[in-house]
């Protein structure tokens, strides 16, 4: 039965990316992906973050679903989680997306 519903999500994000392309949409516009905003080299707000896996002060890691965002600087702090919404603050040096 796990199979199954793993299929189902599968199908589930092609049709979402092919609808997403066909209407020349952002990806994060039909809640698939995380939406990043980063203002200059001091704060990183993520939308669709779904929790913390990773908490220091030179990386903070977040779990988005599809995605792992890592953010790297130095004197990170997580300012605000709720809602769905990340708001990191620090010197940053980095963002890295992983699978």
């Amino acid at each position: 039965m796990r199979k199954k519903n793993c299929k189902n999500e599968k199908r589930s994000e092609r049709i979402i990316d092919a609808i997403s392309r066909s209407f020349d949409l952002p990806q994060d516009a039909l809640g698939s992906y995380a939406h990043i905003e980063i203002s200059g080299n001091s704060e990183v707000l993520v939308d669709g973050c779904q929790g913390v896996l990773e908490y220091g002060d030179c990386v903070i890691a977040l779990n988005t679903g599809r995605l792992t965002v890592r953010i790297c600087g130095c004197e990170l702090t997580v300012v605000s989680m709720q809602n769905g919404q990340a708001i990191i603050k620090g010197i940053i040096t980095g963002v890295e997306f992983c699978n």
